[in-house]
């Protein structure tokens, strides 16, 4: 009886860790629909944050992808946090590429919020 007990303990531990691990990043592809810079703080988000939406076609036509974020520092998030400098510029890039119809490919972490890694392509 009481190896039964540790067996079923260690096993809804393994569970309960498991639950709590961060699932493994995403590719999205799209288009910039939008970009929206703010410096409003945010648990989620950070000090500061540049939101991108995405949409399946150029100039926000298609359907809605979802909304993704550069995080600023102190975001409980999980992603790569960006510095102010690199925010703004990457506010930029993404505002340049809604305007033109660039498509995009952004490298998420796996709940897909904090982007990790962004790749602009020629159309």
């Amino acid at each position: 009886m009481k190896r039964a007990f540790i067996v079923v303990s260690a096993v809804m531990m393994s569970v309960g860790f498991a639950s709590t691990a961060l699932a493994a990043p995403i590719t999205v592809n799209g288009y910039v629909c939008a970009a929206t810079y703010t410096r409003q703080p945010n648990v989620t988000y950070g000090q500061g944050y540049v939101v991108v939406q995405v949409n399946t076609g150029a100039n926000c036509t298609g359907s809605f992808v979802g909304n993704y974020y550069y995080l600023g520092s102190g975001a409980s998030s999980a992603g790569y946090q960006y510095s102010e400098a690199e925010r703004l510029g990457l506010f930029e890039r993404a505002t340049q590429a809604a305007t033109q119809g660039t498509s995009v490919s952004l490298y998420v972490e796996g709940a897909g919020i904090g982007i990790l890694n962004t790749t602009y392509r020629g159309n």
